[in-house]
C-alpha cells in the first residue's frame, strides 16, 4: 500500500474524499434511498460513511484492504451500538453472493484498483437494476507524463482518468444510465474534520500528509473529484 494510504490509516482520517461526510450526506439525500436497500460500503475506511448509513436504518455492509482502517471502522460500529462488521476484502474479490446488493457507494476508492477488475466485481455483486454511486478522482485537466508519474506514485493510484474516460471504462463493463452529479458547493478539498489518531503515527507520515496537501495545491487546475451513479 501507499504511503498516502499508510497515513490515512494511521491519522484515522475519516471522509478523506472531498466533500467529506457532507457531501456524502447530499449525495444520499438526493438518490432518496428505499427503507429496504442494502448497500455495500467498498472501501469503509474507518466506517464514517457505513455509520452514517446504519444510523438511518439501511442494511449495511462494509470492507476495506488496509487492517488498520477495519480495526477502526469496527471500534466505530460497536461505540455506536450498530450491527455492521467491517471485513477485510478488496474491491477486485468481494467475499459475496452475485446480486447480493442494491446500491454500492465508493468513495476514493476505484483508482487505486485494477479497474475494469474491480468494475466486474461490483456489477456481479449487485443486482439487475441497482446503482454504483462513486465519488472519484479525475482529471479535468492534462498533466505532463512526469506529472502524472509522479502523482500516481504518490497516492498508488493504478489509473487516473478523464471523464471520457471514467464513461468509458463504466459503458465497457456493462455500466448504463451514467450520470454525473454536480454538487459544486461542496466539491473542495477541505482539511479533514475527524481523526482518530494511531497510539503510534510513524513520523515520517507527517511528511506524507504535507506531500499531499502540497501536490493537491501545485495541481488544482488539473486534478478533480467527479461524482457519479450508473446502473446495472
Amino acid at each position: 500500500m501507499s504511503d498516502y494510504v499508510e497515513m490515512l490509516a494511521y491519522f484515522g482520517v475519516s471522509g478523506a474524499h472531498p466533500g467529506g461526510i457532507e457531501l456524502t450526506k447530499t449525495m444520499i439525500e438526493h438518490i432518496k434511498l428505499d427503507r429496504d436497500e442494502r448497500i455495500l460500503d467498498a472501501g469503509c475506511g474507518t466506517g464514517q460513511t457505513a455509520a452514517y448509513l446504519g444510523n438511518l436504518g439501511f442494511e449495511v455492509e462494509a470492507v476495506d484492504m488496509h487492517p488498520l482502517m477495519i480495526e477502526k471502522a469496527n471500534l466505530r460500529f460497536k461505540r455506536e451500538e450498530l450491527p455492521i462488521r467491517a471485513l477485510q476484502a478488496s474491491v477486485e474479490n468481494l467475499p459475496f453472493a452475485d446480486a447480493s446488493f442494491s446500491l454500492l457507494i465508493s468513495e476514493s476508492v476505484l483508482s487505486f484498483t485494477h479497474l475494469s477488475v474491480a468494475l466486474a466485481e461490483i456489477k456481479r455483486v449487485l443486482a439487475p437494476g441497482s446503482k454504483l454511486i462513486a465519488n472519484e478522482a479525475v482529471l479535468k485537466a492534462p498533466l505532463t507524463p512526469e506529472e502524472q508519474a509522479v502523482v500516481r506514485g504518490f497516492y498508488g493510484f493504478h489509473s487516473l482518468l478523464s471523464l471520457s474516460e471514467w464513461k468509458e471504462q463504466l459503458t465497457a463493463s456493462g455500466f448504463r444510465d451514467i450520470r454525473i452529479l454536480s454538487f459544486d458547493e461542496h466539491m473542495v478539498q477541505e482539511e479533514p474534520t475527524e481523526m482518530e489518531l494511531s497510539d503510534q503515527i510513524p513520523p515520517s507520515l507527517y511528511d506524507t500528509l504535507q506531500t499531499h496537501y502540497d501536490l493537491i495545491q501545485a495541481h488544482r487546475k488539473s486534478l478533480s473529484h467527479i461524482l457519479f451513479e450508473c446502473t446495472v
